[in-house]
């Protein structure tokens, strides 16, 4: 942790600094230690408004929509997965398929049932054959 912090210190380049935050976040994430992650977050943000591009915006969504997950905040984290879920990009963090259900879980947490049959139900990713069992999931949840 200690290298990555010395490492971005002596980095120029705003995107290759925001590249060492995501390899710190996902080591936080590792460690649950939320109060670091809450900062490293802010850290990610405070750098995408000097200069990020979309994909890092995204990755960025997913991060601190599974942070919104580990604290409860449900709400927020559907409205950050529904986001991001066509330019989904962090396959490091965890698979696309593990994405699909957070996204699903919390929306039926979060979302009015209108709005969970417009943004979720009639989303073509759950048609997949490995997802096919979150359709009945949403479907009784309705």
């Amino acid at each position: 942790m200690e290298q990555l912090k010395v490492t971005e210190s002596k980095t120029v380049a705003v995107g290759q600094k925001m590249d060492l935050v995501f390899h710190t976040l996902q080591l936080r994430f590792l460690d649950l230690d939320f109060v670091l992650i809450s900062g490293s977050i802010d850290r990610e943000k405070s750098l995408f408004e000097e200069e990020g591009d979309w994909e890092r915006k995204n990755r960025l969504k997913v991060c601190e929509g599974l942070y919104c997950v580990s604290t409860q905040n449900f709400k927020k984290a559907a409205g950050l997965f529904l986001d991001s879920i066509s330019t989904f990009t962090i396959y490091e963090l965890f698979p696309y398929d593990t994405f699909i259900f957070y996204t699903v879980l919390t929306s039926i947490i979060a979302l009015d049932r209108v709005s969970l049959k417009q943004k979720v139900f009639r989303f073509s990713p759950l048609d997949g054959s490995n997802l096919s069992n979150l359709r009945n999931l949403i479907f009784f949840s309705l």
